[in-house]
């Protein structure tokens, strides 16, 4: 065998060796990592409540509709408002409604930056007092709330704090940490269970159409290795990340 044979021999056993460790790491960390059966997005949402019974005289939005805080809703005219004050109440305006005694109206406002949701009043619709009238999802953090199917062992393997990644329907990455676990049934050697996921990007106004209260989302998490293979594992994933290959 010449020289040169035996170079490209060492070279070809150099590259299978290569490749065969590469696929291994990548294997291992794909074991590492679990999908979500089912994800939704999660909002703070601020809830309009009627504090009088009435009728609904006038509605200036829609389901959908963007509001900042402090835009009027809708109005209504309550004879409940109307008797209380005859027998010595004295209600008063706030951050969420506008009170006006002499017409016996109460005009509701948006409490938050969002938009409406859960709207469902007419113009001459009547509202019971204490009924929800509409929500404002607020356009605050967004976070995510997963739910999984874990055997004992992956069970044991997921941390608070657990590096999650965020999968948009438009199959935009981004990511987030685990913050709360919490087991919701049990069934044999299965457990579903529920993982809360804070993702700050998701506020961002890029994905405002993707990350709207219930949007359905996919979350990956990574459990935590306990395998010979972890600390090469993760250096591996490190610098494809760093060479721009992941």
């Amino acid at each position: 065998m010449t020289m040169l044979n035996r170079l490209k021999l060492l070279i070809g056993l150099i590259l299978v060796v290569a490749i065969s460790c590469s696929l291994i790491l990548l294997f291992n960390q794909r074991q590492s990592r679990i999908s979500s059966r089912q994800a939704t997005v999660q909002a703070p949402v601020a809830t309009v409540g009627a504090a009088y019974s009435g009728v609904v005289t006038a509605l200036d939005v829609t389901n959908g509709k963007r509001v900042h805080k402090g835009d009027v809703l809708m109005t209504t005219v309550s004879q409940d408002l109307q008797q209380a004050v005859a027998l010595g109440a004295h209600p008063a305006s706030n951050i969420a409604f506008n009170v006006d005694i002499k017409a016996s109206t109460i005009t509701y406002k948006a409490a938050a930056d969002g938009y409406v949701s859960g709207l469902e009043a007419n113009v001459g619709s009547f509202v019971p007092a204490g009924a929800e009238i509409a929500s404002v999802v607020s356009d605050g953090d967004r976070s995510v709330i997963g739910t999984f199917e874990l055997d004992p062992t992956q069970y044991q393997r997921i941390e608070k704090g657990a590096p999650v990644e965020v999968l948009l329907p438009d199959n935009t990455r981004l990511s987030g940490t685990t913050t709360d676990i919490e087991v919701t049934t049990s069934a044999g050697s299965r457990t579903t269970t529920r993982i809360s996921v804070s993702c700050p990007d998701l506020a961002d106004p890029r994905y405002q159409a993707m990350a709207r209260l219930g949007s359905p989302v996919s979350a990956i998490v990574t459990m935590r290795d306990d395998g010979i293979l972890a600390g090469p594992t993760d250096a591996f994933i490190t610098f494809l990340t760093k060479i721009g290959l992941r």
